[in-house]
């Protein structure tokens, strides 16, 4: 049986005051592992510091077999994608037949989709047959087509494998054991500031929700103990006061020097002992009261982090009625232009909206017409669009926008933020260094500063790690406002919509139709 086995690992990088990882260690047998935790918790660190692209600064990582690494970018042609695609041998051009694909794929990988792409790089990856394969973020960006093509091929694997991933519908179809990376400062009481590792079984939606109950019933054995322990200190001091009025009732001072029948009590009950039974008592209370500390310090108690925000929507938006209209763009590449039928659809004060559809059916082309078409009416709308991709230029913006706040919309902006699972600090610093995902979630903390009459989403969980996702689905459930989103991520889009339209192509053609969702 194939076996990673990580001990005592210690690693910071160069410019870091702290280690990421300290004393840290692991085991991973064979099947898939998915691992998952907040950005900047060293998942995709781990990966390389497994594949070899990074040295430990101590501690070791055992494995006797050939190692791949996929990393999320696919801008480069894998090295053996010709011997490998033209290999004679069944079991290499297995995963070429499973993944689609063609010939004509290969004659211009420049000009493919992400997702045609990914699936090329994870074909050959296969095709070198390695015993351990890492994955970094595979499904990104992916529609529920792609993504199906890749886990079935994935399944087909008789290696060891271990994914970063925050897809929760993918780790579950394909993954036996969970491992969630958390910094134990951020996470436990009195914890250390450096990733440690929580292990589950089963893929990420049922570790997330082993990890909620366990944090949650730490929480309460905590406070248990902390309460028998404020218990038995009252009764000590109760104890301790006993004794002092027993103390001063046994006192000859005061007493007559003529007065021996006084005298005499006070020495029988002196002799008596009652006062060495109480502080027997008060003893034996203190006694209890240090094993029931001592207890309640050996259980990591976990910190609740407050989650979520709330979007006030508007009076100016009631219903809105979406016209029938066939939307034509120019060619796709082909010579051929592209319909798309939407028919008469009707939004209301109420409505969550689930967009789906595979990649280039139409899904942004839809959205863009609903808002344009909204924009263009007498109705006095406030509408918020997070786009799928954000330039260098509207990323400036965004910051200019941020710095023109008054304090207490920074303020505001900033705890929302918190909420949805950042570190304020993360903005302080350089802005080229903010991550895709920060600043997807410091646009919406912008938006709901004012009130919305329709929140439109193109894939909001897109680079963001599943801390955010969760606090965002949290969120996003109890806005007041109507909502559009885009979201390849079923679990995301049932939590928070309550109505599916799909956007269907066929060739030139496309259209929009009323659904179900389907897992």
């Amino acid at each position: 049986m194939a076996l990673l086995q990580i001990s005592d690992l210690s690693f910071s990088y160069p410019d870091s005051q702290v280690s990421l990882f300290e004393n840290f260690s692991l085991q991973f047998q064979e099947n898939w592992t998915v691992i998952a935790g907040s950005n900047g918790c060293g998942k995709s660190t781990l990966l390389n510091l497994i594949a070899g692209n990074l040295a430990p600064d101590g501690g070791k990582i055992i494995f006797n077999g050939k190692i791949l690494y996929c990393p999320q970018e696919t801008q480069e042609i894998p090295e053996n994608l010709y011997t490998s695609f033209w290999s004679g041998e069944n079991d290499v051009r297995k995963f070429f037949s499973l993944l689609h694909i063609t010939e004509e794929m290969l004659e211009r990988y420049e000009t493919l989709s992400g997702g045609e792409k990914k699936r090329i790089q994870i074909a050959c990856a296969l095709a070198e047959k390695p015993a351990l394969l890492l994955l970094d973020e595979p499904t990104n960006h992916l529609d529920k087509a792609t993504v199906k093509l890749i886990l079935d091929a994935l399944k087909a694997f008789d290696g060891m494998g271990i994914i970063v991933s925050h897809d929760r519908y993918f780790s579950d179809s394909l993954c036996s054991k969970t491992v969630y990376l958390l910094n134990e400062a951020k996470s436990f009481a009195d914890g250390r500031n450096c990733i440690v590792a929580e292990v589950y079984s089963g893929g990420l939606t049922q570790a997330l929700e082993l990890k909620k109950a366990n944090a949650s019933k730490s929480r309460a054995e905590w406070n248990r103990l902390n309460s028998k322990a404020s218990g038995e200190k009252q009764r000590s001091q109760k104890l301790a006061e006993e004794i002092d009025r027993k103390k001063s009732s046994l006192s000859k001072k005061g007493i007559s020097a003529k007065d021996h029948d006084a005298k005499l009590k006070i020495d029988k009950l002196r002799v008596s002992g009652a006062d060495r039974s109480t502080a027997e008592q008060k003893a034996r209370a203190e006694s209890q009261m240090e094993r029931t500390l001592q207890s309640r310090d050996a259980v990591k108690k976990a910190l609740k982090r407050k989650e979520g925000f709330s979007v006030t929507g508007t009076d100016f938006f009631k219903t809105f009625a979406i016209k029938e209209k066939n939307i034509t763009v120019g060619s796709d590449g082909s010579g051929a232009a592209y319909t798309l039928h939407v028919p008469a659809l009707e939004i209301k004060a109420d409505s969550k909206i689930a967009v789906t559809g595979q990649n280039g059916a139409g899904k942004t082309l839809f959205i863009s017409y609903v808002i344009s078409a909204i924009k263009e009416s007498e109705t006095k709308a406030e509408i918020m669009y997070l786009p799928q991709e954000i330039s260098d230029e509207e990323k400036l913006e965004i910051f200019a926008k941020f710095r023109e706040l008054t304090k207490d919309e920074k303020g505001e902006v900033l705890s929302t933020l918190y909420r949805l699972g950042s570190e304020p600090e993360n903005l302080q610093g350089d802005i080229n260094a903010v991550s895709p995902g920060e600043l997807r979630k410091l646009m919406i903390s912008m938006a709901i500063l004012k009130p919305l009459s329709l929140l439109v989403l193109d894939e909001p969980t897109n680079h963001m790690d599943i801390t955010s996702v969760l606090a965002l689905e949290d969120a996003l459930a109890e806005i007041s406002c109507p909502l559009i989103v885009i979201s390849h991520d079923d679990a995301f889009l049932s939590k928070i919509t309550n109505q599916h339209l799909q956007v269907i192509r066929e060739g030139c053609k496309g259209k929009v139709q009323t659904t179900f969702f389907s897992h």
